[in-house]
């Protein structure tokens, strides 16, 4: 096996034949995750394909190309088409009633994602199609929408602003203003978030209380 990427909870091997091998280093639940995935492509939605479910890990197809923070470091030029194609993401997912059995984050009933952002975003030949299902839960829109703004916010990208001004005129602001603090409660519960991370969780949510508009 061939290592290909590795995140702060799980690492990539190809395997060959449109093969990969997503292995947990800690936590993660792999059923949940592929009923997830599952759920999602049924509804019409651009997640991977799962081919097999083991204890510690899952198989899925093979996604070529880059990610969107990659062609965004790349093309920086793309960024109005990719912030708006981000919203258009998450406006789909939103659409989707999640399954039942799904653990909850606050009050409703829609399909969440809770880490889409950029660099979980691989731009295929096909279309764009989002990885990474770990954190997904049934609930509010809105807490997806302002999670994807605090993590993009507090990146340290260059282009997050500008990034995120496109983004952000896709939704009610005050709706997501009303969900950042739990959006915030959510990211510095997360044991993979950095010390660096953390502080800019902080001065963020400082800065968003002084400011309508990031």
């Amino acid at each position: 096996m061939k290592l290909i990427a590795a995140g702060r909870a799980s690492e990539i091997f190809d395997l060959g034949d449109g093969r990969v091998l997503r292995r947990f280093q800690a936590g993660g639940d792999p059923a949940r995750e592929a009923l997830v995935m599952r759920h999602a492509r049924h509804h019409g939605y651009p997640a991977p394909r799962v081919l097999e479910v083991t204890p510690d890990a899952l198989i899925l197809e093979l996604i070529e190309g880059p990610t969107m923070l990659d062609e965004l470091r790349r093309r920086p030029w793309t960024v109005r088409r990719n912030a708006r194609l981000l919203a258009q993401l998450h406006e789909r997912l939103h659409e989707i009633a999640a399954p039942a059995t799904l653990p909850t984050a606050g009050l409703g009933d829609r399909l969440l994602h809770l880490d889409l952002h950029p660099d979980n975003i691989i731009l295929s030949p096909g279309g764009p199609v989002v990885i990474d299902w770990t954190n997904a839960r049934r609930g509010d829109p809105a807490l997806d929408v302002a999670l994807t703004w605090l993590i993009t916010a507090t990146s340290g990208n260059t282009l997050a602003r500008l990034f995120l001004r496109w983004f952000l005129d896709r939704f009610d602001h005050d709706e997501l203003v009303h969900a950042l603090p739990a959006a915030a409660e959510r990211r510095l519960a997360d044991v993979n978030v950095s010390d660096r991370e953390r502080r800019a969780v902080g001065g963020f949510m400082q800065d968003s209380q002084r400011s309508k508009r990031p």
